[in-house]
């Protein structure tokens, strides 16, 4: 039921231009529907009271709780991408991590649970807004229709798990909002306006939690790290001889019997990892391998979009279910792999 899913809203969206379009704007724009939901929620009125406001709140902890769980699923489950095995065209940036689940529909999710919570209506446009995200993250290949619903249920269980804070965020906020005092000056817009400043102090966090979690490569830390690389080591222009020549299919699907191989093929990912690691996702016919650079071997990486020959150390990745050159020897700009371009040995880069 996925897979047919997910080829059929696929096939349809990229049918044409206008559909490609339309399925890119629902992966991303009823997020930010919910958003201005959530914000017009604690800015009426007819909701300003503290308990309400700290319903808000919880909601907002529980997107973030959601999100939290996620990057540790990602750890211990890697399910790929619909157009890493499906025959899909994606249509978004094709993200290097796990499928399952959807951050969007996790705080969808968890925003939606609060604001059925806090008015009913509100729920319901958050509820639609939620449908169409849905669709339009499975329209352009990057989900599945189950990792969306999980997504979604993540998030209100998450708010569900955190409603018992909502008293002591009521009395917090009580607090917060006691009786104004004489201001002058500069501070005596936000005085007036506290509620519009603290709504948009929390969106504000929100989306920084949201963008540190989003963020795949700091440009500036990349930049140091191929300067880096090209003053550490020459670049050595093919794989030595001994490399094993496979396919990159050959490699993703663990059919490369020796410890030493080199694979030609696109780089679509460069992620800088906390542990200092650079990996690299290489795809060529549909498969991927992930190349990894160490610390203890820097050398420059390629940027997006490049074809390269890639050669390392054969490995294969039990937490994330994937094979990989770990580490990543070295590489070049294109098909680097005929016998006129090898050498005899196995130096390094």
């Amino acid at each position: 039921m996925d897979r047919t899913i997910t080829e059929s809203l696929n096939s349809w969206f990229s049918a044409s231009g206008f559909r490609a379009d339309l399925a890119r704007v629902l992966a991303v724009a009823p997020l930010a529907v919910i958003a201005l939901v959530w914000l017009s929620g604690w800015l009426a009125r007819r909701w300003a009271d503290p308990r309400r406001h700290a319903l808000l709140v919880v909601g907002l902890l529980a997107a973030g709780l959601a999100l939290v769980v996620n990057v540790g699923l990602g750890h211990l489950y890697f399910r790929a991408r619909p157009f890493l095995v499906l025959p899909v065209h994606p249509l978004l940036p094709r993200p290097a991590d796990s499928s399952l689940y959807s951050d969007h529909l996790a705080v969808a999710g968890a925003l939606t649970a609060v604001l059925t919570a806090v008015d009913r209506r509100l729920g319901l446009g958050a509820a639609a807004a939620s449908v169409l995200l849905a669709v339009g993250r499975v329209g352009v290949g990057v989900q599945y229709p189950s990792d969306v619903l999980v997504g979604a249920a993540v998030g209100a269980v998450c708010f569900a798990v955190l409603l018992p804070a909502r008293r002591p965020a009521a009395r917090l906020l009580a607090a917060l909002g006691g009786q104004p005092t004489p201001v002058h000056g500069g501070h005596r817009f936000a005085a007036r306006h506290r509620r519009l400043s603290t709504a948009g102090l929390l969106l504000a966090v929100a989306a920084l939690a949201y963008t540190g979690r989003a963020v795949q490569d700091q440009h500036w830390v990349a930049a140091a790290r191929r300067a880096e690389g090209r003053l550490a080591r020459p670049a050595q222009q093919a794989p030595p001889r001994d490399y094993h020549l496979a396919t990159l299919a050959e490699l993703a699907a663990g059919r490369v019997r020796g410890s030493h191989a080199a694979v030609l093929g696109d780089v679509t990912q460069v992620t800088g990892e906390l542990d200092g690691d650079i990996h690299l996702r290489i795809e060529a016919d549909g498969a991927f391998v992930v190349a990894e650079i160490t610390p203890e071997l820097p050398i420059p990486p390629p940027h997006i979009g490049e074809q390269i020959t890639a050669w390392g150390i054969v490995r294969h990745d039990g937490l994330h279910n994937w094979w990989e050159l770990h580490p990543l020897i070295g590489w070049h700009a294109g098909d680097v792999t005929g016998p006129a371009n090898r050498s005899g040995t196995t130096g390094q880069d």
